[in-house]
Order: C-alpha cells, then structure tokens, then sequence
C-alpha cells in the first residue's frame, strides 16, 4: 500500500473579501399598452372585474459593476462606495373574471441602482447576483393608464479574488525551481490583495432584536430644505430585524407609509396640500447597543424615497424596548437631506405592535 501521510497542502481557491446582502423594496407606476387600457375600460364599463397580477420573466436577471470611489472612513481604512446596477423583467397580466384579457401580457423592466461600502482591495473583483424577485400588482393605485407594481429585489454581493492558501488559512507561494544544470531566471513570488480585518469578517453582535407594526399611525414629516410639515396619518407597514441569528449581516429595517390625503400635516404648506407617502429601506447597520435584554439601539444608513420623488441617501436611528406585558415601543427617525421622519409607536396606542428583545452568545476570544 502507498503510505499517504498527513502534511500541509496548498490549494487554489475563491476568497471571499467582503460580503453584504441588500434588499430593495419600491413601487414602479407602469404604462399599461394602450391596447390592454382600452380593453380594461371596456370590461370595467360592463360591471366585469378586473385582476392582475406580476412575475419575474425567468433568465433575466443582471448586475451591472458601475464603478468605486474611496469611502474615506478612518475606521475602515482601505473601503470603497461601489455603485451596482440590478435588472430583472417583470410579466404583468390583466384578466377579466379569471379570463386572460386579450393584449394585456406585456413585460417591463425594472432596475435598482445601490451603493455600498465594501472592502475592495485593488486586485479583487466584485460577484454580484439576485437570488430572489417578489411582485405585486397595485390595482387600488391606478392612475389613467399606468399601473403600481410593488417590487422586492434581494442581492447577494462579494468581494473576491483567486489565491492560494494552505489548509489553515494561509497564503502560500509556489515552490522553489528545480534547477537544471544551469541557472535561469527565478520569477518573483505573487503578492494577494491584503485583507480588510477592521470589519470584515465581522464580530458576533452583543443583542438581537425586531419589531413588526401595520396599521394606521400617526407620524411627524419635515419636507425641503425649510423641513415644513407636520403630524400626519395614514397607513404605515414598519418591519425591522437587528441582528439576525446574531450577526449584523442578518439586520434589516423596511418602512412603507401610505398618507390619507386631507389636511395633513400640519400646519399645511401655503402652496399646495402634498401627499407625504414615501418608502425607506435600510443598506448598512453599525453595531447595536445594548441595555440588558428589554431595550437595543442602533445606527446606520438608507435610501428613502418620497411619493413621486427622488431616492436620497439618509442617516437613521431606531430604538426598540421589550417591556412585558403592554409596553413594548419603537422609535425611529430618518434623516436626509430634504426629508426627515420620526415614528414613534407604542404598544398602548398600536395594539399590534411587536417587538422582541434578547441576548446574544458570542464565540469565546
């Protein structure tokens, strides 16, 4: 028998930098075909109903490299903002009484653009896909001929590069050449990129937390640069998950506000009453902090987008207290540049509010 003994070996393998996940959540108004409008109109005049629905057209999902600039973050020395480009064809169909309406098949694109603080050493490469698409037809939103489809995109983004590393997790260099009979040229050793340790991998988190809220609510928005506005009350859908199993990757806050158009806010702008629906998710997380197991803080950055506006980075802040029983309550303000938002619920004046607060374990040093 060939003896095989154990001994250090050095492999060729994909190491993998940096790597987040990102979510996407927004409402797209479509042009519906003039065709499919015509034939709409024409079954709504007769007393038929009308449903739609949407789905992702298989094979068309792409991720597109826009480019990177330094983050200039002197804690995470070496971050870059990378900006990504996310495509995916949606298929909307119209039926009247359950029956296909004919012309109203038709597919639409939708992209999401995200920037992103990576660690991307030069010599790395970024492997961006979307692994999953859910959509959603808005009938109660139609306007004339353009309809609402609620989109959420999920990404998976990496940060990677081909070395060669020893089983322990070590870079490791070719060996020596045999020489023969005379000597040659020796090709110098290859450099990998360095590794980021200032944030990535990341450290376990301390707590965990999470907080679900939908209903009507009554919240404060400062619009323009003036911040004019108000209280105002309408629908708002508020989801949050800090900390996930644990790790910060696993964190995610989503916000969705529908206004019921009246007199609100208050006191009114003198030009006009505007709607004050707008959406906001969350990109990036610092670490949480922690009082006991009944309350968690934590800090970060998102994309907010008003009704009809334009999406603008944000700075945000979220508070959730687990008080048993009754008193649970959330706290969250959202701060860009020409829109601020505060939201603060408790569980006495929204009796379906949850949140839930808990200890992590982290891995011994």
């Amino acid at each position: 028998m060939v003896p095989n003994p154990i001994g250090p070996e050095c492999i060729r393998v994909t190491k993998v930098y940096d790597w987040v996940v990102l979510t996407n959540r927004d409402r797209n108004k479509v042009q519906i075909p003039e065709e499919c409008f015509a034939a709409i109109e024409d079954a709504r005049h007769d007393g038929n109903t009308i449903t739609a629905t949407c789905s992702e057209v298989v094979g068309t999902r792409s991720c597109d490299f826009i480019g990177a600039i330094p983050a200039n973050i002197p804690s995470v020395p070496g971050a870059q903002i990378v900006s990504l480009a996310f495509h995916v064809h949606i298929r909307v169909q119209f039926f009247c009484n359950g029956e296909p309406l004919p012309g109203c098949n038709f597919v639409v694109p939708v992209s999401f653009m995200d920037e992103v603080i990576l660690c991307f050493p030069e010599g790395t490469e970024i492997n961006c896909n979307i692994f999953d698409v859910q959509c959603t037809v808005v009938l109660n939103q139609m306007l004339g001929d353009m309809v609402v489809l609620d989109v959420t995109m999920c990404k998976d983004v990496q940060v990677e590069a081909e070395v060669k590393l020893e089983v322990e997790a070590k870079f490791c260099g070719p060996r020596p050449v045999i020489p023969i009979q005379e000597d040659g040229f020796v090709c110098p050793t290859p450099r990998f990129p360095q590794q980021c340790p200032t944030f990535f991998p990341t450290l376990n988190c301390n707590c965990q937390g999470a907080a679900d809220f939908s209903g009507e609510a009554t919240i404060t928005v400062r619009e323009g640069f003036n911040q004019i506005g108000g209280s105002t009350t309408g629908q708002l859908d508020l989801s949050a998950l800090v900390c996930d199993q644990c790790t910060l990757s696993g964190s995610r806050i989503q916000v969705t506000y529908i206004d019921t158009l009246g007199p609100t806010p208050t006191p009114t702008p003198s030009e006009s009453e505007l709607e004050q629906s707008f959406t906001f998710t969350a990109t990036d997380f610092l670490q949480p902090e922690c009082f006991g197991t009944t309350r968690l803080e934590v800090r970060g950055t998102g994309v907010i987008t008003p009704a009809g506006g334009t999406p603008e980075n944000a700075d945000f802040f979220i508070t959730l207290n687990d008080i048993d029983p009754g008193s649970d309550s959330v706290s969250l303000t959202i701060d860009g540049p020409t829109l601020t938002v505060v939201i603060d619920l408790t569980e006495l004046i929204h009796p379906g509010l949850e949140v839930e607060v808990g200890d992590c374990d982290r891995f011994p040093v």
